[in-house]
């Protein structure tokens, strides 16, 4: 592993200032730390053993330990160029894969002890799956993701302590299902009847109910039920937005009239208010600097009631700079 020395802190305090100055830097020297050149005698003698099929094929052996053991015959040498622009160039690793199959083996050299080897191994896993899955068409679910089978060849002189598997020192939550890495939580609209969608408190669950019905009677009828039923202040204000703004493709203008009319709310009333006050005050009002100042209060009205950004736009045609200024 590289050494700090001086002049590597000086090659870092220029890419500082380079990055305050174009929010950029390239080639840091936080990189170079982190993934060392082959400038290092043990690098090269490893990467030079390494190369010969004979010599990779009988470590990739030790560390699977299969009944039938590999041939050299049955991999070949993968090309490193897979390292993004955010790690940069590198040859120190050395990869292989099995011939007509995407399993790979990265093979990393390690003189010293690093903690951060579970993040490190994590990101190189990533980047070759990445490239190796590049241009093709992921489109059915069962094409096969490419394997990475990652060995530390550790040559230092303390034992190596370090976990692992990143999943060994991640923060927990306590009681919580221990997750594999990478594994990830589904909730299927698929898994529950339209009964229980529309009769969860959770207003999340009433909108993935909208977005499973397709036919215009029900999707009508349903948010009938849903506004006559709905307590919450702040749901029926999101309803009405739904309702007037995002369903107008699938639900004709006497429909979404109707349900409008359902949903009954002081709230939402006194917004309509403020918005037909500001409007009367910019009709009575004769001057630019008038009409102006009525927008722009009524603007800072919706604001205060929560309503969207975008929707204050629509009403009272200000920018979204203006708005945003309020």
């Amino acid at each position: 592993m590289k050494e700090f020395n001086y002049k590597d802190y000086l090659i870092y305090q220029k890419c500082m200032k380079q990055k305050i100055i174009s929010g950029v830097v390239e080639n840091s020297v936080s990189y170079q730390l982190e993934r060392p050149k082959v400038n290092q005698p043990h690098d090269k003698l490893f990467k030079i053993v390494l190369s010969e099929k004979r010599e990779a094929i009988e470590l990739i052996n030790r560390v699977l330990n299969l009944p039938k053991k590999l041939e050299k015959e049955d991999i070949e040498r993968y090309s490193t160029e897979h390292i993004n622009t955010m790690f940069g160039k590198t040859e120190s690793d050395i990869v292989y894969k099995i011939k007509n199959k995407d399993i790979f083996f990265l093979i990393e050299h390690q003189s010293t002890i690093d903690y951060r080897m579970p993040v490190r191994i994590l990101r190189y896993e990533v980047e070759i799956i990445e490239e190796a899955i590049k241009g093709k068409k992921l489109t059915k679910n069962d094409n096969i993701i490419p394997t990475v089978i990652p060995i530390v060849l550790y040559t230092g002189n303390r034992k190596w302590n370090i976990k692992k598997y990143i999943q060994e020192c991640q923060e927990k939550i306590p009681g919580a299902k221990n997750m594999k890495f990478g594994e990830y939580n589904v909730v299927d609209v698929n898994d529950y009847t339209n009964d229980e969608l529309e009769a969860d408190e959770f207003f999340y669950s009433k909108m993935m109910l909208l977005e499973k019905l397709t036919k215009e009677e029900a999707i009508f009828q349903t948010l009938g039920r849903i506004a006559e039923n709905e307590k919450d202040e702040t749901n029926k204000l999101l309803l009405k937005r739904i309702i007037a703004l995002i369903l107008k493709g699938k639900l004709s203008e006497e429909k979404i009239k109707i349900l409008l009319e359902k949903i009954e709310s002081e709230e939402i009333d006194m917004m309509l208010e403020v918005i037909e006050k500001g409007y009367e005050r910019h009709r009575k009002l004769g001057k630019a600097e008038g009409k102006l100042e009525g927008i722009l209060e009524t603007a800072k009205e919706l604001l205060k009631f929560g309503m969207n950004k975008e929707d204050i736009q629509k009403v009272t045609k200000l920018t979204k700079k203006e708005i945003e200024k309020l």
